[in-house]
């Protein structure tokens, strides 16, 4: 299984936030994110990310909320938006986005809730919406819109559950849910498929019991994230945040090695196809209940970006392609790595690399690191036409304390990022 890295995009743009809806809007191209909980009083404003900017496109629509369920409906071309709370409110407004402005189009169907989760099933046509918080209990009742109408098809399957995660599965023609977060807080693992007309176990085993996370798919299923535990009077030495990613492989979860954003917990995830990427928005590196101000010192602005693995559209010419080191193996000083960078085309004219050293941080998540005595040669250049080239990094003093480390490698301004692990022993 090839590793993936993940690429910071631009942090100006939305505010920090956890527990907003995101979803992508195949339509117009654009990444359409709404409200959220930036640790005080809900968020009520929308914004387009179209792979280089975030343009914020109304403050108008649905009331200031968090914890909402967004999908996009591919027949409609609308992004349908249900649910979600402020303060003791809970909503049961059904909401539609065209791209320009937002359209209540039902106040009727499922329990008011929050903590839900909905994905659309484009072969049948419908968006399907399962479980949730409402005012007092969890439910576990799954529901479809036909954009027209709501109703409610079945009432047995998982177990009433929030913060769980959905998406739809093209490549069995079925939605996908996993985890979120029973009457107690503590996160749930199981996986659960959606076919029209029954759920299904699917799986028992893969990520970390976890509440929170996000999945996305189109062809390619990945989760990142997510949190062990809802519960607010969990200690928080028991509190775990993930920063982990997993593909979806049919019938097994396969954990991904990754370089990226740190752990977390009510961020948002979006698949948008026409650039083969995966976006990555906020959430929210420390927990607190809702509307808490005790969340802001963890809540992050950041937007990230993934090419989730074989089938997505690839980028230009002068993106890496693949990334070799050679040894794999640096212990002590004046040892040498043999880089190798592979391009997925000829550079259109002189490419310029930019490069980082990440290291394990115990818990399978990669975070960057600036060791002494490990400097990386500046600046990395490939000429016009070529499609490869080598440099060396050589320890020079201090060795790195054994442990598991990776090298980074992207084009200067580039969307994509190639990386190879190394171990010290």
């Amino acid at each position: 299984m090839p590793p993936i890295f993940w690429t910071q995009k631009q942090d100006i743009g939305p505010s920090r936030r956890t527990r907003h809806g995101l979803v992508y809007d195949a339509a117009r191209d654009r990444v359409v994110l709404f409200g959220g909980d930036p640790g005080g009083a809900p968020l009520a404003d929308t914004w387009h990310w179209d792979g280089t900017l975030w343009t914020q496109v109304a403050d108008t629509g649905p009331s200031a909320r968090h914890s909402v369920a967004m999908a996009y409906d591919s027949a409609a071309q609308r992004v349908v938006l249900f649910g979600g709370a402020s303060g003791s409110t809970f909503f049961g407004d059904t909401w539609e986005w065209d791209g320009t402005e937002w359209t209540q189009v039902a106040d009727t169907g499922p329990l008011a809730r929050a903590s839900l989760a909905m994905a659309h099933d484009g072969v049948r046509g419908r968006t399907v919406l399962f479980g949730g918080a409402a005012a007092g209990a969890l439910t576990g009742d799954t529901w479809e819109w036909d954009a027209t109408e709501w109703t409610q098809v079945q009432d047995v399957g998982p177990s009433a559950r929030r913060g769980h995660a959905m998406t739809f599965d093209a490549t069995a023609s079925r939605v996908l849910l996993f985890g979120g977060a029973g009457a107690d807080g503590a996160g749930l693992n199981d996986t659960w498929g959606w076919d029209g007309t029954a759920w299904t176990q699917v799986a028992d085993t893969g990520p970390d019991p976890r509440a929170a996370s996000a999945l996305v798919g189109n062809g390619v299923v990945v989760l990142f994230g997510g949190v062990n535990s809802i519960n607010p009077g969990l200690p928080p030495v028991s509190r775990v945040m993930y920063g982990d990613s997993w593909r979806w492989e049919g019938n097994a979860w396969t954990k991904i090695q990754d370089i990226g954003p740190a752990p977390r917990w009510g961020h948002g995830m979006a698949y948008r196809s026409a650039a083969g990427r995966i976006v990555l928005f906020g959430g929210s590196t420390l927990f607190a209940p809702a509307q808490d101000a005790s969340l802001v010192p963890g809540l992050q602005p950041d937007t990230w970006e993934v090419q989730p693995g074989p089938g997505a559209a690839g980028g230009p010419g002068a993106e890496v392609a693949a990334v070799a080191i050679v040894p794999d193996l640096v212990a002590d000083e004046g040892e040498v790595l043999e880089v190798t960078v592979t391009l997925t085309g000829p550079a259109p004219g002189p490419v310029d690399l930019v490069t980082g050293i990440f290291a394990d941080d115990g818990s399978g998540n990669y975070v960057p690191i600036s060791p002494p005595g490990f400097a990386i040669p500046a600046p990395i250049t490939i000429g016009s036409g070529e499609t490869s080239t080598q440099f060396q990094i050589v320890r020079d003093a201090d060795p790195l304390a054994a442990g598991n480390y990776a090298i980074g490698v992207a084009v200067e301004g580039g969307s994509d990022i190639g990386g190879a692990f190394f171990t010290v022993v």
